[in-house]
């Protein structure tokens, strides 16, 4: 006898064991699996953007409110970080006051953990409140006091400026005061100085100190000859002229070849590297045998060196016409100072106004007594002196 499926299936109801073959058959819900964070384009703020003691944001694709955080520094050490806020396209945590350096970040959801491509950069700072440095100039020497929260024993000051030799740092050490830390300001400081706290490896940049000179002060290598912004800014002449009493300004050219300098006050340094750089292109350019070898004055100036202890100034340059003219208003008091002008016309870095700029740059007469006496002369036509300065 036959039995098709249709047969067997009714017998199988009919004698009841389709019950149990049926509900074998149905579907049981499976609980779901997690799975560990899926994050895309990731991207961390910038170092700039960071703080210890902030918050910083992560921003990118799959973030949720239930995310854990942790930063692991290069040691291997990790912490876990409070969640500020999150949403699907960032994350905000925060920044724990003690930390600095490159973290790796993981994040945590369900027990399972994924690990972001790049790092956090945090920088090591020395995390203080509410600073204010002195508003008043503090000479060299004195005590001057910084307002603030959060200092600690043992924290210093490390001080620089553009007007000191390349490298060069001046030290403090500070004393816990009432509201904030005293301390004596260095006797070598002058102008506006950048001051930097330091812990350890941190460091924190506290903002400027301002420490006034006068005219007739000996430093930077020199003699200050002029200031500006009560004593903060001005100019240093050399002890002496430098090469010989008959050096050369540079060849002369055609209008369209000249340097394009200025007459003004706080345009010799530009001016000398303008006519540095025409001169070396010309001289590329035309192959001058004539000049071979030869330093014309600006170069005389720009390659000046003075050593003053461990110290060394090499930022000279050659005056323009107001900054030469401000030093033969000043000549008896330097010379007092013991600076050795001698007699003698002195090239600036100044050159003639159209349409001789290529031919002829302006000097500056020191035969003369008191009258002051300054015009234009050929380039190359003339042989007279040199006398550096610098700026601070």
């Amino acid at each position: 006898m036959k039995i098709n499926a249709k047969h067997l299936l009714a017998l199988f109801l009919i004698g009841g064991g389709g019950i149990a073959f049926l509900s074998g058959c149905q579907e049981t819900e499976q609980p779901a699996v997690p799975i560990a964070p899926i994050l895309k384009d990731i991207s961390f703020p910038s170092v700039n953007d960071v703080v210890p003691g902030g918050n910083a944001t992560i921003t990118g694709l799959g973030f949720s409110k239930d995310d854990i955080v942790y930063l692991v520094d290069e040691a291997g050490k990790s912490i876990q970080v409070e969640v500020v806020e999150a949403t699907d396209y960032d994350i905000t945590i925060a920044i724990p006051e003690d930390a600095g350096g490159e973290y790796t970040v993981i994040i945590e959801r369900a027990g399972l953990q994924t690990t972001l491509d790049g790092k956090l950069s945090v920088p090591l700072m020395v995390v203080l409140e509410d600073v204010q440095m002195p508003t008043e100039p503090v000479a060299g020497g004195e005590q001057a006091t910084i307002l603030g929260k959060g200092f600690e024993d043992g924290d210093k000051l490390e001080i620089s400026g553009a007007q000191y030799p390349s490298g060069k740092t001046f030290s403090a050490d500070l004393s816990i005061v009432e509201g904030g830390v005293s301390f004596t300001v260095p006797e070598e400081l002058y102008g506006v100085s950048t001051v930097i706290i330091t812990r350890g490896e941190r460091r924190t940049n506290l903002g400027t100190i301002s420490t006034p000179v006068a005219v007739g002060d000996a430093i930077g290598g020199g003699v200050v000859y002029y200031i500006t912004d009560n004593g903060l800014h001005g100019y240093i002449v050399n002890m002496s002229n430098i090469g010989t009493a008959t050096e050369k300004f540079g060849p002369e050219v055609s209008e369209s070849d000249a340097a394009g300098t200025s007459t003004e006050l706080g345009t010799g340094k530009t001016n000398t590297e303008s006519i540095i750089n025409k001169f070396n292109a010309l001289q590329s350019a035309n192959n001058w045998p004539e000049w071979v070898g030869v330093k014309i004055a600006a170069q005389l100036c720009a390659d000046h060196t003075v050593a003053d202890g461990e110290n060394v100034y090499d930022d000279w340059f050659l005056p323009s016409q107001a900054e030469l003219t401000e030093v033969f208003k000043v000549k008896n008091m330097l010379a007092e100072k013991g600076v050795n002008i001698p007699a003698n016309n002195y090239w600036t870095s100044s050159e003639a106004p159209s349409p001789d700029p290529g031919w002829a740059a302006y000097y500056v007469n020191f035969y003369e007594a008191e009258n002051l006496v300054t015009a234009i002369c050929s380039k190359a036509g003339w042989t007279i002196g040199v006398l550096p300065i610098r700026s601070f």
